[in-house]
């Protein structure tokens, strides 16, 4: 299979230069805007969490306002769709100033509490998904991920982003179900393909990656860095889109399960060859020192088969920093194993190691950068 991405330089989230390079990004990636025209149209970007614009953990509002100002000039009938890991959607709405775009173009705000299951046969091992019933009205699924490192799984991207279909809650729930990077990154190809093919009203996808500013180190949440890329990258193909985002930031795509898994199946691109790429020059825009998560849970599934014990020698944990805590506990909310609990009159929370699954759940639901990675005692390297 042989699948088309776009990519287009972008240096910032100014409204004219940021249309344009996304308008030409659509185009060069094959889709056709005039075939939205009577379409459903679902905006689904990253709102991880309520947090400003800035700190380059959600969709830039710019960004969104491009795609949506384009995709309404063909079609009235837009929905927005997300749901944050832990965090009310009009909270993040709101803080991320998606809320105000949205409201300023008239666009609906879907219900993320009501829910659907969504059933695809043809899934290596998760079958049936309980997603946001907006999703199956839609003609068209326009996905909004941002560039991002991530603790877990590495890179963040197009199929990351679309485990926001899922409710908030059951989030955690699989995260403690499938704790190994592995399995979990298969768990978000189950539910990739299930999205491609389980719908009875077949979805016609584009992955429009908001790549302006990207987010590098302890990722996906406040934790990590922002960092300038410069780019819009398009395409119909979430992996290839993927793939295409892993190069621009000079990441090993064998670090990313995401990908490398889904050359594996048979529903899109078996390897990088399969990507052409439109546009600008990946080589000239490539950026050499962006940072990765520095945990090594990554690069072996050994670790999440080895005891608490072991792995506490050798795996990265998520400790509390006293001075940076609020004591706002949405670390011990949002965590799936029950691994932190509130201790009385102590400054911090107590964070039970040997409970930990690491999903690092916590790292990214932090507001105040107050959970860090801990070496274990017998760690190698830096």
């Amino acid at each position: 299979m042989h699948t088309r991405v776009s990519l287009v330089v972008c240096a910032s989230y100014d409204d004219d230069v940021l249309k344009e390079a996304v308008a030409k990004a659509i185009e060069l990636s094959g889709f056709t805007l005039s075939f939205l025209r009577g379409k459903r149209v679902i905006l689904k970007p990253n709102l991880l969490m309520p947090i400003a614009p800035e700190r380059a953990v959600t969709t830039h509002p710019a960004f969104f306002r491009a795609v949506a100002e384009l995709v309404l000039d063909e079609t009235n009938n837009v929905c927005v769709i997300d749901s944050p890991n832990f965090f009310a959607l009009s909270s993040a709405l709101k803080k991320t100033g998606i809320g105000e775009v949205a409201q300023s173009l008239g666009l609906e705000i879907a219900d993320n509490t009501i829910t659907r299951p969504l059933h695809w046969e043809g899934a290596c091992r998760y079958k049936t998904h309980e997603i946001s019933e907006a999703f199956f009205d839609a003609d068209v699924i326009i996905n909004l991920p941002k560039l991002k490192s991530h603790s877990l799984t590495y890179l963040t991207g197009a199929v990351k982003n679309l485990f926001g279909t899922i409710p908030g809650t059951k989030k955690a729930q699989m995260h403690m179900k499938v704790p190994d990077p592995v399995e979990f990154s298969e768990y978000l190809l189950d539910l990739y393909g299930a999205t491609l093919f389980g719908f009875e009203k077949k979805k016609e996808f584009l992955h429009m990656m908001d790549a302006v500013v990207g987010l590098e180190g302890e990722g996906p949440g406040p934790s990590g860095k922002p960092k300038k890329i410069g780019a819009v990258i398009a395409g119909a193909d979430a992996v290839a889109v993927d793939v295409v985002a892993a190069k621009l930031v000079n990441f090993d795509i064998n670090k990313i399960f995401t990908i490398t898994r889904s050359f594996r199946r048979s529903f899109g691109i078996n390897s990088p060859a399969d990507i052409s790429i439109k546009g600008d020059d990946i080589e000239k825009m490539k950026i050499a020192d962006f940072v990765p998560s520095k945990t090594s849970v990554l690069k072996s599934r050994f670790w999440s088969s080895i005891t608490p014990a072991l792995k506490n020698l050798f795996v990265e944990r998520p400790i509390p920093v006293e001075g940076k805590c609020t004591l706002c506990f949405y670390c011990r909310r949002v965590c799936p194993a029950g691994a932190i609990i509130e201790q009385k009159d102590a400054r911090v929370p107590a964070f039970n190691s040997s409970k930990c699954i690491r999903c690092f759940c916590c790292l990214e639901t932090c507001p105040n950068e107050a959970i860090v990675l801990k070496k274990g005692l017998l760690q190698w390297g830096k």
